[in-house]
């Protein structure tokens, strides 16, 4: 019998050699080839940062911190491409090819056993609760709604799973739902930002995503309608109270923080059981206060200036989105009282012209902001570290472009073999080893085939991406603008904001914004749950013999699913929506970080030289590790 011919691969099996496949060159069969990756990972990237961190941050700050997602999305794209080099090469996902590395296989699952743990927090179903349980009330949930949400999204995370048992291989049936996903949710989107997005939101949106070191400062005190920020200071205490009237009984939902020294204590806005007497009686003004507002048109402005300089504006708010004010004051060393713009000094003129412009909010360089205050500006930055982490895909999530790829049979991975469902799935021999190919002319046209149409991949994912987060918050900065955004709310508030706009239609409007946030996290649940069986169980068929030699590889990738199903119910019976949502997405952009370094190694260690990335593609991999892992630490000094 005559030996199969080998080459070394580091800590696991050697690979075996074959010929590299033709990549897909032109006509049909090219445009049905680009039906792959990038389409199952846009489908699944169009989820909760798109419509949750997203709104929440567009509705409280504006389109001044897109450049940050702009940023994410085209760094990620580096990663993808790396991730899928290797795949091309040998048909193994990236996760196998790093346990490859030194220290060896077991060390590495132990790290990715770490770095997986922000992948097991099931927040697109714990958020897809939020419209469903809207469609069902009529209104938005509120604190007493709570145990309908969490037992809705308890349902929805485990009728999840059903897709994924049954379709012959479970990439094909992704695919399926992906590829709906994209036409339904994207339809619906572009049809309201075409028909009822203003073009001044719209150009604030593409600009946003190109407005480099931007950052938002807001006023003390912003009133706009029925949405507020109150920030009070006397009696010992600082008192921060954001909220927003609701529509059909005049309630209050929102948060109250109290800040005494350094304790800081957060309650419900709508509750003051446990509230002193001087902090009930603060509340109650700033309740009566911007209640009289509700329904106005009217905004209210309230921020410090230079030279401890206070500036108090009052306005009408014309067609929805232009701030016109009526009644300036400055107090100062002389205090004085304006009716218009430029009757008023510098500088305090440009610094109110900047709020008025931006509805409340000022634009500012951040680079000049730290410069002078030696701090970045008061934001959320857990809110926009989320924001940045799930904008495209992020996480571990990134690396499943490696093993979609295979799955899909591109490259070298046409000789590997796919995932089968559980039920229904044809018999797929699934191999624990990869397989490369001789560096021959032949093979290295072929690989420049597919570089290309790898890239071409990629340009469509990162459209994808950007027009999947920029569809959202064009409709959050367009109907909920200046909103505060209180726990899960962002997924149902926009239905809210469009039914108010046009209350003709209010039933319409509310069923299909509701419908579409409901599309856009569930089946990203679903993508979660194969993500998570399908790393592990490529990592563990092919670094163990003892694995492999329990039959199927079927048996491997759903005993994981049903671990997985039992820890995601604890977790979402334990923890908030947000809570687990902020929570998985700091430690996704460790592990795309980490991950994104590793992969450099990877592929300088085990592509011949011939292949390797170029500079400018290793350049862009060290960034996209460097910025990933920065933003999350930056965090701890903050």
């Amino acid at each position: 019998m005559t030996n199969t011919p080998t080459v070394a691969a580091g800590a696991l099996a050697p690979w075996e050699i074959e010929n590299l496949p033709e990549p897909p060159r032109s006509g049909r069969k090219l445009w049905l080839a680009l039906i792959g990756p990038g389409v199952v990972l846009a489908g699944t990237s169009i989820g909760t940062g798109e419509w949750l961190f997203g709104p929440v941050v567009s509705a409280q700050y504006g389109a001044s911190l897109f450049w940050l997602a702009m940023i994410s999305i085209v760094l990620q794209g580096f990663a993808n491409l790396m991730f899928m080099r290797y795949a091309i090469y040998c048909g193994e996902p990236m996760n196998v090819g790093i346990l490859r590395t030194w220290p060896g296989p077991m060390a590495w699952i132990v790290f990715f056993g770490v770095l997986d743990v922000a992948s097991f927090f099931p927040y697109n179903a714990s958020n897809a609760a939020v419209p469903l349980a809207a469609a069902f009330l009529g209104r938005l949930p509120r604190p007493e709604d709570m145990l309908l949400v969490r037992g809705l999204g308890i349902a929805i995370f485990l009728l999840c799973f059903i897709p994924l048992l049954f379709g012959g291989t479970v990439y094909r049936m992704l695919e399926k739902i992906m590829a709906a996903k994209l036409v339904v949710v994207l339809g619906y989107l572009s049809i309201i930002a075409v028909t009822m997005v203003s073009a001044p939101v719209m150009w604030d949106v593409v600009t946003g995503f190109f407005a480099f070191g931007t950052v938002p400062l807001r006023p003390n005190t912003l009133i706009v309608d029925r949405h507020f920020n109150v920030r009070h200071v006397g009696d010992g205490m600082e008192v921060l109270a954001k909220g927003t009237w609701e529509r059909k009984d005049d309630s209050v939902t929102g948060e109250l923080q109290i800040i005494r020294g350094s304790e800081r204590s957060k309650f419900n806005l709508a509750i003051a059981d446990k509230l002193s007497e001087a902090e009930r009686q603060v509340r109650d003004a700033i309740l009566e206060r911007t209640k009289a507002l509700v329904g106005t048109k009217r905004f209210v402005i309230e921020f410090e200036s230079v030279g401890d300089a206070w500036l108090i504006v009052e306005g009408d708010v014309i067609d929805n989105h232009t701030f016109r004010p009526s009644r300036i004051e400055v107090h100062s060393l002389r205090s004085a009282t304006y009716s218009a713009l430029d009757q008023v000094p510098e500088p305090h003129r440009s610094r109110l012209a900047n709020h008025l412009q931006h509805e409340g909010l000022a634009y500012v360089n951040a680079f000049n902001y730290v410069s002078e205050h030696g701090r970045l500006p008061p934001l959320d930055w857990a809110m926009v570290v989320a924001f940045v982490a799930i904008a495209g895909a992020g996480g571990l999530t990134n690396t499943m472009f490696s093993n979609y790829a295979r799955d899909k049979g591109w490259g070298m991975g046409c000789h590997v073999g796919a995932i089968p469902s559980a039920c229904g799935g044809i018999t797929v021999a699934l191999s624990h080893t990869g397989k490369v190919f001789p560096l021959d002319d032949a093979n290295k046209s072929k690989w420049s085939g597919w570089m290309q149409h790898i890239r071409r991949d990629q340009a469509i994912w990162m459209a994808a991406s950007v027009i999947g987060m920029a569809l959202p918050c064009m409709m959050s900065l367009e109907f909920i603008r200046n909103a505060s955004v209180v726990g899960d709310r962002a997924a149902a508030m926009s239905a809210e904001g469009i039914a108010a706009r046009y209350p003709s239609y209010a039933s319409l409007f509310w069923f299909l914004t509701l419908l579409c946030g409901f599309l856009v996290l569930t089946p990203g649940q679903v993508s979660t749950g194969d993500q998570i069986s399908r790393r592990w169980t490529d990592m563990l068929w092919n670094a163990s013999s003892r694995v492999r030699q329990l039959g199927e590889v079927r048996y491997i990738y759903y005993g994981i699913m049903a671990i997985y199903a039992v820890g995601g119910l604890v977790i979402l019976i334990l923890f908030p929506a947000v809570q687990i949502a902020k929570f998985a997405a700091v430690l996704q952009n460790i592990a795309l970080g980490s991950t994104s370094l590793m992969s450099l190694y990877v592929n300088r260690k085990l592509l011949p030289k011939e292949i390797q990335p170029g500079w400018f593609h290793q350049i862009g991999i060290v960034l996209c590790g460097v910025f990933f892992l920065s933003i999350s630490l930056a965090l701890l000094f903050i």
